[in-house]
């Protein structure tokens, strides 16, 4: 059963403590904050060279010796990471419904950008995997991240990025979430992956990816179908879930 509407701070203060990447601040966004539903061309292109700028450095590299595509995957990756950890938790673990939509971005942080919601109360949501997954798909999917990827090929004159890729990176980025929250939250992690399961399984992430068993620690392994260029920066190497690094396959296969 569906309760009543939820308070939103406490939930933040509880899901931030998973890990950075579930951190939410509870507040209004402040002068120059940035709402991450409402990005153009032009600001997902200075985006995009922001995180091109942070690859160079991490690899001691010019800015140009990283790919536009690269960045710009790398960049949406990291975005729906940041946007369906906390969504995710708030929903299986407090039956709380964030609206990704609300979420801003403090351009000027330095380091992991840092988030803010200004909605201070969510309606509720079934715990059950069937409708967080539905919620996922409209909050964040639907509501972000493809006005995201429209802004991305909209700046396709400094780069092209395949739509199937975005959406690979998406489905990584839901998988990740699922696992680190299923590692802090034992209670939920069947229904986590329920979730992941449920939407890699119908539009528009069909087909991008799905568990192939479990490791040593009993978790999930997911394995994607695309991948998201990660490998192309000077001096990195495959992601974890990376399909180049599944047998018989390779930069070249």
């Amino acid at each position: 059963m569906v309760g009543e509407r939820v308070e939103v701070a406490p939930v933040l203060a509880d899901i931030g403590r998973v890990n950075m990447l579930f951190a939410l601040e509870a507040g209004p966004p402040g002068p120059g904050w940035r709402a991450l539903s409402g990005a153009g061309p032009e600001e997902a292109a200075a985006e995009v060279e922001r995180v091109r700028e942070r690859l160079a450095g991490f690899a001691a590299v010019p800015a140009g010796a990283v790919e536009w595509r690269v960045a710009a995957s790398l960049f949406q990756q990291g975005l729906a990471t940041r946007l369906l950890s906390p969504v995710l938790a708030a929903a299986l673990c407090h039956g709380a419904a964030l609206r990704a939509r609300d979420f801003h971005r403090d351009p000027g942080a330095a380091g992991a950008p840092v988030l803010r919601t200004s909605q201070r109360w969510a309606a509720p949501v079934c715990r059950e995997p069937a409708a967080v997954a539905a919620h996922l798909a409209e909050s964040v999917l639907a509501g972000v991240l493809e006005p995201v990827a429209a802004a991305l090929r909209a700046a396709g004159a400094r780069g092209r990025v395949a739509p199937g890729l975005l959406r690979g990176n998406t489905a990584s980025a839901l998988a990740g979430a699922a696992r680190s929250l299923g590692a802090d939250r034992p209670a939920v992690r069947e229904r986590a992956r329920e979730v992941v399961r449920l939407l890699t399984s119908a539009p528009p992430l069909a087909g991008t990816g799905s568990y192939t068993g479990r490791d040593a620690g009993g978790a999930a392994v997911f394995r994607r179908t695309t991948c998201c260029l990660y490998y192309r920066v000077p001096g990195s190497g495959y992601c974890g879930d990376c399909a180049l690094t599944a047998p018989g396959r390779g930069p070249g296969a």
